[in-house]
C-alpha cells in the first residue's frame, strides 16, 4: 500500500469516527435536557420554534452512517422497468440495491466453473431481503454478510427509504459510493411517485419487478423479510411463478389478517392517517417530540430493549433520523395486511420436489420475547394456526430472549447462526445451503488460499500470542491473537488448540488463563470445521480485509466481546482473535478493547501486542489510526 493510501486511510478514520467518549457524553446532556415535562418542553421549543439545533441529533447525523460496509461493497442503483404494471403511474425507478454473487462464481471469476460445479450452483436458491417500514437493507448486514458466504444475495432499499432517498443531505452521512447523477435520478424517481404508488400491491409489483430483472430465470429465491417485509414477501410468493420460492424467513411478522376463521371485511386500521397525511407536519413534530431524549427516548426503546449498548441505540437512533415522514405516511396509508390465505398459498407453491427424501419446513418464524411493536405472541398465532390447517409441522419458530423488534441489531451473531442452521438443517442438501460445502468446492478448484506460498508463511508464523500484558506483566489482557486454524493440521487445528488448553499438554502452553471462545473476524469462510470444537466456542464477526476498520465494525467486535466474557462463570476466560495471519485486523481490534474497555494507553496497547505476536500490527497506518481515534 502506497504512503498516499495511508494517509487517505487516516484521514478517513479522522474524518468519520465518532469519539464513543463524545457520543456518551452528548447522549447524557441530551437526556439532562429533557428528563422533566418542562425540561422537554422548552427543549421542543427551542428546537421547533426557534430553530436552534439538536447538538446530539447533529453528531450522530455525521457521524454515525445510515448504510454499511457489505451495502457499500456490493451497492448498485438498478432502474427497473415498470412500464407493463397499469396500476403504477411512473415507467421507470431508480432504487438502490445490493447484488453480492455467490462465492464460488466470485472465487472462480478468472475460469468458468467445471459443468458438474456449475450445475450445482445454479440450484442453490438465490437469498433475496426485504426490509420493513422505516427500514432499510443495511439493517440485514450480519445476516447477509454471513449467508453470502454460501450463497447469492440481492436486496433493495424500498422506495423513500435507507438510500432510496427522497432527498439526499451532505450532513447525513453514508459510505456507499453513490454518484451524483445516481443520487439525482433515485430521488426523481421516488419524487414523481404517486400516493398510490405506495400500496401494498403495488410494493409487490416494484419488488416483483426487481427479482425479475436480478435473479436469472433459472434460479430459485429464499425470501427473507422484517416486519411489514413478512407481508411483503407473503404476498410476493403469492405473485411469482409456483416453485420459484424455496423458503420463507420471517422475522418479526405483524399480526396477519384472520381471512378464514372471520369472514367479514375488516375496518381500515389506520382511519386516522387521512387527517395526517393533509396535515403531515403534526405527525412530524410528534416525531420530533418523541425522539428528544436522544438515545434514551421512547422511539429508540420501542425497537430496542433497556439493557441495548450505547452503540446499539446510536444506530437505532441514526436509523430512526433516516425515515422521511412524508414516506412513512404513504407507506402507512396504503398498507395492506397480508391475510392467512395467502400465507397458505405461498407455503403450497414452495419448490418442493417430489425427488426430496422427506418434506421439509421451510418457513422459519422468529421474534423477540421484548419486541414492543410485534407481540412474541403473533409467531405462535402463526404456527397453530398453519400446523391446525395442514395438521402436521410445516414450520419453525423460534423465541429469542433479550431482543426487542430490531432482532438483528439485538443479536446479530446470534439471529444470523439460527437462520443458517435452519437453511442447513430444514432445506434439502441439494441447494448447498452450507458454507462447509463451499469450503470444500474451493480446496478442489483451486486452493488458492492455502497455495504453497502461503502455506509455508502460514506454517512459519506464530500460532497464538502469548499474554498481552503491559506494567512489566502486572496486567494481562482477556484477549489472546492467533492466525487461522487449519483443521487436521499437527500443530494448529481445533483439535490441537482445545488439548492445549483442555487436555494433558495445556501446562504446556505458558498461557495464564483458559481459552473459552475463537472470535473469526476473517470474511472467509473459515478453513476448519468450528463443530470439531468440544470446549471451545466459535464466533464469526466478520470483516473487510486490508481496510482500517471503520467504528461501526469496531463496536461490533467489542460488543461481541463483552457478551462473551459476560456470560462465563470461567474464572479466567481468554478470548482469540484471528484474522488470516493474526496481525494487522486482529491486533487492531484487540488494541482497541485494550483502549476503550481496559484502560490501556494506545503505547501500551500497540506494544503489548507486538511483544506478545511479534512483529504486532504490521501496517504502519492500522498503527496510526488508532492513535487519530483515540488520542486527538
Amino acid at each position: 500500500m502506497s504512503s498516499g493510501d495511508e494517509e487517505s486511510d487516516v484521514l478517513l478514520q479522522r474524518s468519520s469516527e465518532a469519539s464513543e467518549v463524545s457520543l456518551s457524553r452528548l447522549s447524557s446532556q441530551q437526556a439532562a435536557l429533557t428528563d422533566s415535562f418542562w425540561k422537554r418542553t422548552w427543549a421542543f421549543i427551542r428546537l421547533v420554534i426557534f430553530r436552534q439545533p439538536n447538538v446530539l441529533e447533529k453528531f450522530v447525523l455525521e457521524n454515525e452512517p445510515s448504510d454499511c460496509a457489505f451495502v457499500s461493497k456490493y451497492g448498485k442503483t438498478v432502474s427497473l422497468d415498470l412500464s407493463s404494471y397499469s396500476k403504477l403511474s411512473v415507467d421507470t425507478l431508480f432504487l438502490h440495491s445490493i447484488h453480492a454473487p455467490h462465492p464460488l462464481n466470485n472465487f472462480a471469476k478468472d475460469e468458468p466453473l467445471a459443468p458438474n460445479i456449475s450445475r450445482e450452483v445454479n440450484e442453490s436458491p438465490v437469498i433475496v431481503f426485504i426490509h420493513g417500514l422505516g427500514g432499510q437493507m443495511s439493517q440485514f448486514e450480519p445476516l447477509m454478510a454471513l449467508l453470502s458466504q454460501c450463497s447469492e444475495i440481492v436486496a433493495l432499499d424500498l422506495p423513500g427509504f435507507g438510500n432510496s432517498k427522497l432527498e439526499f443531505k451532505d450532513n447525513c452521512k453514508i459510505i456507499s459510493e453513490i454518484s451524483p447523477q445516481e443520487k439525482k435520478n433515485i430521488s426523481s424517481s421516488v419524487k414523481a411517485l404517486s400516493w398510490g404508488d405506495y400500496s401494498t400491491d403495488n410494493l409487490v409489483s416494484i419488488i416483483k419487478q426487481f427479482i425479475g430483472q436480478t435473479v436469472a430465470p433459472h434460479k430459485k429465491i429464499i425470501l427473507v423479510g422484517h416486519s411489514m417485509g413478512t407481508h411483503l414477501i407473503t404476498k410476493t410468493a403469492n405473485v411469482l411463478e409456483k416453485g420459484k420460492v424455496e423458503g420463507l424467513v420471517l422475522l418479526s411478522p405483524p399480526p396477519l389478517l384472520d381471512d378464514v376463521n372471520k369472514k367479514t371485511e375488516p375496518k381500515h386500521s389506520f382511519s386516522f392517517v387521512s387527517y395526517l397525511m393533509k396535515f403531515a407536519w403534526v405527525f412530524n413534530l410528534f416525531r420530533v417530540w418523541d425522539r428528544l431524549p436522544g438515545l434514551i427516548s421512547t422511539s429508540v426503546y420501542r425497537q430496542l430493549t433497556r439493557s441495548s449498548s450505547l452503540h446499539q441505540r446510536a444506530r437505532q437512533f441514526r436509523w430512526n433520523l433516516d425515515i422521511d415522514t412524508r414516506i412513512l405516511l404513504r407507506y402507512i396509508s396504503g398498507f395492506k395486511r397480508a391475510t392467512y390465505s395467502e400465507l397458505i398459498n405461498a407455503i403450497s407453491r414452495l419448490n418442493n420436489n417430489v425427488a426430496d427424501p422427506k418434506t421439509y419446513e421451510k418457513t422459519l418464524l422468529v421474534g423477540g420475547i421484548d419486541d414492543q411493536v410485534t407481540s412474541i405472541k403473533i409467531i405462535h398465532d402463526i404456527s397453530d394456526f398453519l400446523f391446525e390447517y395442514w395438521q402436521k409441522k410445516v414450520c419453525n419458530v423460534v423465541e429469542v430472549k433479550n431482543a426487542g423488534h430490531s432482532l438483528l441489531l439485538s443479536k446479530p451473531e446470534f439471529i444470523s447462526g439460527l437462520v443458517l442452521n435452519h437453511f442447513e438443517s430444514r432445506f434439502p442438501e441439494r441447494l448447498h445451503l452450507s458454507p462447509a460445502w463451499v469450503l470444500k468446492l474451493k480446496a478442489e478448484i483451486s486452493g488458492d488460499k492455502w497455495g504453497l506460498k502461503n502455506e509455508i508463511k502460514w506454517s512459519r508464523t506464530q500460532a497464538i500470542s502469548h499474554n498481552i500484558v503491559r506494567k512489566n506483566g502486572s496486567d494481562y489482557a482477556q484477549l489472546l491473537g492467533m492466525k487461522t486454524l487449519r483443521e487436521g493440521d499437527e500443530n494448529h487445528s481445533p483439535s490441537v488448540v482445545e488439548s492445549k488448553f483442555y487436555g494433558d499438554a495445556k501446562a504446556s502452553t505458558g498461557i495464564k488463563g483458559k481459552l473459552i471462545a475463537i472470535v473469526d473476524i476473517s470474511a472467509d469462510i473459515p478453513p476448519y470445521s468450528p463443530k470439531t470444537f468440544e470446549k471451545i466456542h466459535y464466533y464469526k464477526c466478520a470483516t473487510v480485509s486490508k481496510v482500517v476498520p471503520d467504528h461501526v465494525a469496531i463496536r461490533r467486535f467489542i460488543q461481541l466481546i463483552d457478551d462473551i466474557l459476560g456470560s462465563t462463570n470461567e474464572p479466567e476466560p481468554l478470548v482469540a482473535v484471528h484474522c488470516h495471519y493474526g496481525f494487522n485486523r486482529t491486533g487492531f481490534f484487540i488494541c482497541c478493547y485494550l483502549i476503550e474497555r481496559c484502560g490501556w494507553s494506545v503505547r501500551e496497547a500497540v506494544e503489548g501486542y507486538k511483544a506478545a505476536k511479534p512483529p504486532g500490527i504490521k501496517h504502519p497506518h492500522f498503527v496510526d489510526a488508532l492513535y487519530v481515534r483515540y488520542e486527538r
